[in-house]
């Protein structure tokens, strides 16, 4: 029976994915399981073997005393103000713990410098434990420190490397499980959206109920999606979250333009339309008509040069109007950007007029400034 089960489930799953929409996504794809999830660990150690470009004796007290206190546990009782400390720096190791890794498991360990260190290159980073958010210790990480060839923001071969960061590949193994509670008290799962939006939200409801049956899914909010699970798999979980990762749904967001001031990047998703509007930018005039037209006024060398573009349907890129339409054709973001690079606007134009034709009230969508 269960064999059967897990088969039908498998059908529903191809068939799913052979009509779904093309702009459909997986719903491992927009969502995770609640209870799966990465945990970060830190901890404070030491790094030895610099070459006198460790931390400064006047400015980190606390590496001497690290020193002091790593060299108790072998016997070896000194005082931190005798210690030279050139050749070590205090560091600050973290790393990510995917859920699910076992004890023997190896983690990247990524190390830093928090005191006056000059380099860690040619370091070598002491036995350090790692622990979580509750104190516990799940890894331990050792191991030599490398710089890689990360470089400044400068680029170039000539760039100074960043030499008080540094990794170490595999460097950290896992000496605890962290535990995944995926199966609640109640007998269900739990979907989290990775954007919240109730009309995803409740698409993946429909899609889960139309396949699965009435009252398996229920979309608590906009980014929630609580799961039943039949009672054939409350003890093997792992093919039904299979399945349910693989299905395919309509993925919903909100219309919004994104500019970057910086570069004049402007990205805009497709729902975004614009209301008839006119702006006059510098020596540039922009009005967009009911009928879809984009008119444009700007001067090339002190003359008054006029083009207009019709946007919308039946019209091609760049293609002068002829005939004007009457019928109201509605005007998307695209639609402005793609008029307006035919009439020749540079990109901080097109960031300023955007940015205006918000404030005007006519993008019918949410402007945001990155």
């Amino acid at each position: 029976m269960r064999f059967l089960l897990i088969s039908v489930i498998s059908s529903i799953i191809i068939v799913s994915t052979m009509i779904a929409p093309a702009n459909a996504a997986r719903i491992k794809d927009i969502a995770s399981i609640d209870g799966v999830r990465e945990n970060q660990l830190i901890g404070f150690g030491l790094v030895g073997g610099l070459l006198g470009t460790g931390d400064d004796p006047k400015n980190a007290l606390y590496t001497a005393e690290a020193i002091s206190g790593m060299l108790s546990q072998f016997g070896f009782h000194i005082a931190p103000e005798s210690i030279n400390i050139k050749n070590f720096a205090a560091v600050a190791i973290t790393a990510n713990m995917p859920a699910y890794y076992k004890p023997g498991d190896r983690l990247d360990a990524t190390i830093s410098s928090i005191g006056s260190a000059k380099s860690l290159e040619g370091g070598i980073l002491y036995r350090t434990l790692l622990i979580g958010h509750d104190q516990n210790v799940y890894a331990v990480a050792q191991g030599p420190v490398s710089l890689g060839d990360f470089i400044g923001q400068s680029g170039g071969r000539g760039a100074k490397k960043h030499s008080t960061v540094g990794r170490i590949i595999g460097g950290a193994i896992v000496e605890r499980a962290i535990p995944s509670t995926v199966l609640k008290d109640d007998g269900t799962i739990q979907i989290n959206l990775h954007n919240p939006d109730f009309t995803t939200a409740q698409n993946i409801s429909l899609e889960l109920q139309r396949l699965f049956g009435m009252g398996i899914a229920i979309a608590v909010d906009g980014g929630t999606i609580r799961i039943r699970v039949p009672e054939i798999y409350k003890n093997d979980l792992v093919p039904f979250i299979a399945a349910l990762e693989s299905l395919n749904v309509q993925g919903d967001a909100p219309a919004k333009v994104i500019i970057n001031e910086r570069t004049g990047t402007v990205v805009m998703g497709g729902d975004v339309q614009i209301l008839p509007v006119a702006v006059a930018h510098g020596n540039l005039s922009i009005t967009v008509g009911p009928a879809g037209r984009i008119v444009g006024t700007y001067e090339e060398g002190g003359v008054p040069v006029s083009a207009q573009v019709q946007v919308g349907e039946g019209s091609a890129e760049g293609q002068a109007v002829i005939e004007q339409k009457e019928t109201f054709v509605r005007v998307s973001a695209e639609d402005i950007v793609e008029g307006l690079n035919a009439l020749g606007v540079a990109p901080s134009d097109i960031v300023a007029i955007f940015q205006a034709i918000s404030a005007a009230g006519a993008l019918q969508g949410a402007l945001e400034i990155i």
